[in-house]
């Protein structure tokens, strides 16, 4: 909280008794400060006054109206209809308050009393009417003549009620300090408390977006800070090392991209710095990056350290390994594979032994490696691919049992720079953008699912030609009873149907979440070695999964993944000298956001430009995880808006510009 200060109780506010301190904790909200930051969801101006005759249905009005009748309905007559009129000169009612249970508002509202309303009205047979209002007696009133905050409400707090409470917890800010105010004035911008006040009572417009500035920035400083208070202590300057890295980039039958080049060297720079480094590595699918990062486990190695490398699924981690072993075994590199399914038994306990005596330089494995008795001789870098598969807990347990080892994160989901500056503000930033020459494009189209047919045919042309496809369905098993009739297929009606009726003469193999990883192993293989033609999958084949032969993905039910899982997939294709195709198809009718998700992804083959995309639609949601992380939580700034804001918070922070002060209020609780 940015007002931790205040911590006093509620029940000593003017006018908030008990009944309103049970209703106020329904909003989680126990004291001053938390009052004070349970910020509006929404400003209203109610500055203007519309006339009744003008006041267009579904948008916030503040009209002025004579009651010029009651009416009343339902059973027993218990719900009462005041019926409005413009003036008192005899014109027919225009519009109507419904109030349910308020019969008490016939005696408050007697006819011909002067009203003010506020209330977004509905037509309804030709009339204005609505439910949701707030009213004042006669022409003016103080809460109606100004902008006015909405905030959120729970049972038992009415929004006037809500606001005399907030009129009065604005006193307590009287005087008080933050440790942020010193940078929001350098910045030209209000302490927070003036901001907080601002916020719950802006004079116009100007004084509110200067108050939303203000506390976003001081929100996003005290994150900054409390990342940047993460460091790690200094630490003994490696052996001197370098050559291998070059060696093995030499001995490759092409030289890495200028973006791998460049990444390779911040890595590097990194691990010689005297402080353990933490670096995100992101790049689009197929960009190299696990190539960069086993270079930079190759330098680690030559300094006579040990590398992890964890991924989030045992097929994942069996092609590392094989991938590992392939590029650096020839010079001496021990590279030993460790998952779930080896948890027990002598060849385990042998595996860990050699760990322990530095017989092993790289171990590749799933979240095995982070079991107690996992320990290394000299660990000297983690490797973590895929890590939003992972927890920002994860994360941090690797750190604190590892303080000395340098932290590599790498993912081919491509985070939106202003996520990047926020959640993984600790880390430092690499990007690999360019693909390996030859690399061809995934043309990508959309498909009704009516018409899977067509899509049906013009996979068999590619099955002909020598290509392969992966079909993926959102789910292992048949949908409960009573699905609607089309209902999308899932993985094992779908291989059925494939293997039987539409693809006979070509094989067909399955492959899901539920196999035991033996089975699962198995299927991979026989596709990557042409095997199969087909491969009938659940989102396991997601990330990592390479098989350059693969032409075609046609993904079942398509509405329902997001952004950054489509495209994922329509990575796994075009991977080699053939170019790819991808047949998203769904099920129409698509809501509004449904139809953008999947247009963008055939506009545009980009996956920053899909990932920005994807935060416009959906917001920051639980990519944040801030909560989980123990930082503090963002109420007011918003990533997709403020990331000018926070790159400044970013600079301030590292700068020393925020002050032991600031340091010591970073570490209050969210």
């Amino acid at each position: 909280m940015l007002l931790a200060a205040l911590t006093e109780p509620l029940i000593g506010l003017r006018g908030v008794g008990p009944a309103a301190v049970r209703a106020l904790a329904r909003l989680g909200v126990t004291s001053v400060g938390e009052l004070l930051e349970h910020f509006p969801r929404a400003h209203e101006d109610r500055s203007r006054v519309t006339p009744l005759a003008l006041a267009a249905p579904g948008h916030p009005v503040v009209v002025r109206a004579t009651v010029a009748a009651h009416r009343w309905f339902g059973p027993r007559g218990r719900h009462l209809r005041v019926e409005l009129a413009a003036d008192q000169s005899g014109d027919p009612p225009r519009a109507a308050l419904l109030c349910f249970g308020r019969r008490f508002l016939a005696r408050s509202l007697p006819v011909g009393a002067r009203v003010t309303v506020a209330a977004v009205f509905e037509r309804r047979d030709g009339r204005l009417e609505t439910a949701a209002f707030e009213l004042r007696r006669g022409a003016a009133a103080a809460d109606f003549g100004r902008i006015i905050p909405i905030y959120p409400l729970a049972e038992g707090v009415r929004p006037a009620m809500l606001r005399r409470m907030m009129l009065a917890a604005c006193d307590r800010l009287d005087g008080l300090d933050t440790p942020w105010d010193a940078c929001c004035r350098r910045r030209g911008l209000l302490p927070v408390a003036a901001a907080v006040r601002a916020l719950h009572f802006p004079d116009d417009a100007a004084a509110l977006s200067r108050a939303r500035t203000s506390l976003a920035y001081a929100e996003l400083l005290r994150l900054q800070t409390a990342l940047y208070r993460r460091r790690l202590p200094r630490r003994l300057p490696r052996q001197a090392a370098g050559a291998l890295p070059g060696r093995v980039a030499g001995a490759l039958p092409f030289a890495l991209t200028g973006d791998q080049q460049a990444a390779l060297q911040e890595i590097v720079a990194g691990l010689r710095a005297p402080r353990p480094s933490a670096r995100l590595l992101q790049g689009e699918v197929g960009c190299g990056k696990t190539l960069v990062a086993l270079l930079a486990a190759a330098w680690v190695i030559e300094a006579q350290e040990q590398v992890a490398l964890i991924v989030p699924t045992e097929l994942l981690a069996r092609q590392h390994a094989r991938t590992a072993a392939a590029l650096l075994g020839r010079w001496g590199i021990e590279v030993t594979l460790l998952t779930g399914s080896a948890s027990s038994g002598a060849g385990r306990q042998t595996l860990l032994a050699a760990l322990r005596r530095r017989q092993v330089d790289l171990l590749v494995g799933t979240q095995a490696l982070l079991q107690e008795d996992v320990e290394f001789a000299a660990l000297g870098l983690v490797i973590v691919d895929e890590q939003h598969r992972f927890g920002v807990a994860q994360r941090r347990r690797l750190r604190e049992r590892n303080p000395a080892a340098d932290l590599l994160l790498m993912t081919a989901t491509p985070i939106p720079r202003s996520l990047a500056l926020t959640v993984y503000g600790d880390l430092e930033l690499s990007v690999i953008r360019q693909l390996p020459p030859g690399r061809c494009a995934v043309r990508t189209y959309l498909a009704r699912s009516d018409r899977l047919g067509e899509v049906f045919a013009r996979v068999r042309r590619e099955l002909a030609g020598g290509g392969q496809a992966y079909f993926v369905a959102p789910r292992i098993g048949t949908p409960a009873a009573g699905a609607a009739p089309g209902a999308v297929p899932d993985a094992l009606s779908l291989y059925a149907s494939l293997s039987a009726e539409i693809y006979p003469e070509f094989r067909v193999g399955l492959i899901h979440g539920a196999l035991p990883e033996a089975q699962k192993h198995a299927a991979m293989e026989a596709f990557r070695n042409g095997e199969l033609a087909v491969l009938v999958a659940t989102t396991v084949v997601e990330v990592g999964v390479d098989v350059a032969a693969a032409t075609g993905m046609v993904v079942l039910g398509a509405e329902r993944f997001g952004l950054a899982t489509l495209h994922q997939l329509r990575g796994r294709v075009g991977r080699g000298a053939r170019p790819g195709y991808a047949f998203l198809v769904y099920t129409p009718p698509l809501a509004a956001a449904g139809v953008a998700r999947l247009r963008a992804l055939k506009e545009t083959g980009d996956g920053f430009e899909l990932a920005e995309r994807d935060l416009a639609q959906r917001g920051p949601g639980e990519l944040l995880g801030l909560r989980q992380a123990g930082l503090p939580e963002l109420r007011v700034a918003e990533l997709g808006r403020d990331l000018e804001l926070a790159r400044q918070a970013r600079r301030d922070a590292r700068s020393g510009l925020a002050g032991d002060g600031a340091a010591a209020g970073a570490d209050g609780p969210g």
